[in-house]
């Protein structure tokens, strides 16, 4: 059976002979039941809230981790710039005999950071429509986690180009997955201005790299091993957040025929607004709305074509 079609057919209430029974069974009858899309449900358990409470902060709480993700990943890109400067790390790092070589060592820990990030954004959106928009979303940001504190034990320019090649896939996974949960998960009258406090938090990143790079490199003795560690925190914040709160998109299972999850995640974020049991999405409501969506497009392609052929008969 087709994962869009109803679960079972529904027959006319009012048959009571055995030749309308035979004909109701093998032509259904169309189904007037009211069906939400995951969008309108989303839409009325969100309206249905209490203005103040508990079930308003959990959802602030999702948008939250997302935006913090978001905030790690501007800070791990802009820490470059601030270790780059440092002295201690020209001595460790940088320094080649008694020259500091920025031409092929620090072009080389800058470049490789980007280089990830331009192979991650190839793949990782691809990724995350096979393997989820959330799974994609926890692997960059405890790769990201991992990565950026192994880069402040870093004994030389070549180890600490790899890892930062390393954070820069992590980096492009990131992205994947925040920028689709926010979308696929907000309701859609909200949309737009979850999407833009996500996005907004981008820049929060580099004002949070930026405020600790003036208080650690206050000095030419300031730590850059510090700084890289201290870079790291709003990923692994962001990390736990998003494995505790946020859930995986109804979209994506949606789109993987997996309609039971789908309805679950729905469901579980409804119950969390405080919104009614008896108004539930059910998998068979759902059902019967893709169903429906589907013969409505159907009959209006046959219905294009119907007055194409007219056209066309006419003008011959």
């Amino acid at each position: 059976m087709n994962a869009f079609e109803p679960l079972e057919p529904h027959s006319s209430a009012g048959a009571s002979t055995s030749e309308t029974s035979s004909s109701s069974s093998a032509t259904p009858q169309p189904i007037m039941t009211p069906t939400r899309s995951l969008d309108e449900f989303l839409e009325s358990a969100y309206a249905s809230r209490p203005r103040f409470g508990i079930s308003k902060l959990y959802y602030a709480i999702i948008f939250f981790a997302l935006g913090l993700a978001n905030s790690g990943d501007s800070a791990e890109m802009g820490c470059t710039n601030y270790i780059l400067s440092s002295k201690t790390f020209q001595d460790d790092i940088l320094k080649n005999g008694d020259d500091v070589d920025f031409a092929n060592r620090g072009a080389a820990i800058a470049g490789a950071h980007f280089l990830g990030m331009l192979i991650s954004g190839l793949i990782s959106g691809v990724l995350a429509d096979i393997y989820g928009r959330r799974s994609t979303l926890l692997v960059g940001l405890c790769a990201n986690s991992i990565f950026g504190l192994a880069a402040a034990a870093s004994r030389n320019a070549v180890e600490l180009a790899i890892l930062r090649f390393f954070t820069g896939i992590a980096v492009g996974a990131v992205i994947a997955g925040v920028v689709t949960l926010s979308a696929e998960i907000a309701p859609p009258s909200r949309r737009g201005r979850f999407m833009t406090l996500v996005a907004s938090c981008y820049t929060l990143g580099f004002l949070y790299t930026a405020a600790w790079a003036v208080v650690i490199f206050r000095g030419d003795e300031g730590s850059w091993r510090l700084f890289m560690v201290i870079n790291a925190f709003p990923t692994i914040l962001a990390a736990f957040l998003v494995s505790v709160f946020v859930p995986e998109s109804p979209r994506f299972y949606l789109g993987r025929g997996r309609l039971e999850e789908a309805v679950n995640v729905c469901n579980t974020l409804a119950s969390r607004l405080n919104y009614d049991r008896s108004s539930y999405l059910s998998e068979d409501e759902l059902r019967r709305y893709l169903f429906r969506t589907k013969e409505i497009g159907r009959m209006s392609t046959l219905g294009a074509c119907g007055r194409a052929h007219c056209h066309f008969s006419a003008v011959t």
